[in-house]
């Protein structure tokens, strides 16, 4: 009985402090092996925060985003011990130079053959202004992409309210029906326009932003492409009410849209299942965010 009580009090404490219990849980990992950070949980040395250096290829594509632009007073984003990005790079920038194949079924994806790998990858939406960006794009040999949103610790903190979902530029007067209609995507039409009018309210999921990621990826022409949500879990009160407004949106889009849900944790354990995937990878991967 005291080992159930131990425990539930542990639960209690990690939904308590939720987002600064993920990121003190980062500061451990970085404390156990030396690793030297600031006031604000940045490291001191890139190369700190990542499992292996960045490549030519992958540092000019993090170039087309923000990650790597220092802020006035505070390095980078991507120095943080809590960034998304670097989580992004240390699960999927193991794969840039090696076969992708185990990647595929992990991320619950039909298909063989090779795979091309992106980060920051925009998609046009043929509007004014930058363009969405997915965090991972995956082309496949028959065309398709997977376009993969990632979340790390964003989604604990509750979305503001008082403020338009979209720009206005999503709802030109010169479209009849509106953007994602006039793409072929009505259900999206419709929670666009929900979201907008304040009908729906999702507290942490970004709903806008994968409906702007979904209106790239039917501009691209793809239209039997892939979209993921990709996030990893916490242990908090906020959890159930990010599944429940998730599965509020799949039931609304799926007809039309391929959107597959995915936690981090589902990921590794679909990685270490696989045979032959590097195992000092995986021990990195486990060790820093899967202990």
């Amino acid at each position: 009985m005291r080992g159930v009580a131990a425990r539930a009090s542990l639960n209690l404490v990690a939904v308590a402090t939720g987002k600064t219990a993920l990121l003190r849980a980062q500061r451990r990992w970085a404390d156990a092996r030396g690793v030297r950070y600031d006031a604000h949980g940045c490291v001191r040395d890139l190369a700190d925060n990542l499992r292996a250096p960045l490549g030519a290829a992958t540092l000019e594509e993090l170039r087309r985003g923000s990650e790597l632009t220092p802020y006035a007073t505070r390095p980078a984003r991507l120095y943080s011990l809590g960034s998304s990005a670097a989580l992004v790079l240390n699960v999927f920038g193991h794969w840039r130079d090696r076969d992708k194949w185990p990647l595929l079924p992990a991320l619950d994806v039909a298909g063989a053959g090779r795979v091309e790998l992106k980060f920051e990858e925009p998609l046009p939406t043929g509007l004014a202004g930058d363009a969405p960006t997915a965090d991972v794009m995956l082309e496949l040999d028959d065309g398709r992409y997977v376009a993969i949103e990632s979340k790390y610790a964003e989604w604990l903190v509750r979305r503001p309210r008082g403020r338009p979902a979209f720009k206005d530029k999503y709802f030109p007067s010169s479209s009849d029906g509106g953007v994602w209609a006039d793409a072929g995507l009505p259900r999206c039409q419709a929670l666009a326009e929900d979201l907008q009018a304040g009908r729906e309210r999702p507290k942490y999921l970004h709903a806008p932003q994968l409906l702007k990621h979904a209106l790239g990826l039917a501009k691209s022409g793809k239209r039997s492409s892939v979209l993921v949500y990709l996030y990893y879990e916490w242990p908090v009160r906020e959890a159930a009410a990010h599944r429940s407004e998730i599965e509020r949106v799949v039931a609304r889009l799926a007809p039309e849209l391929g959107l597959r849900v995915l936690t981090y944790q589902a990921l590794f354990g679909s990685l270490r299942a696989t045979p032959g995937v590097d195992a000092q990878y995986l021990e990195y991967l486990a060790q820093r965010y899967f202990a």
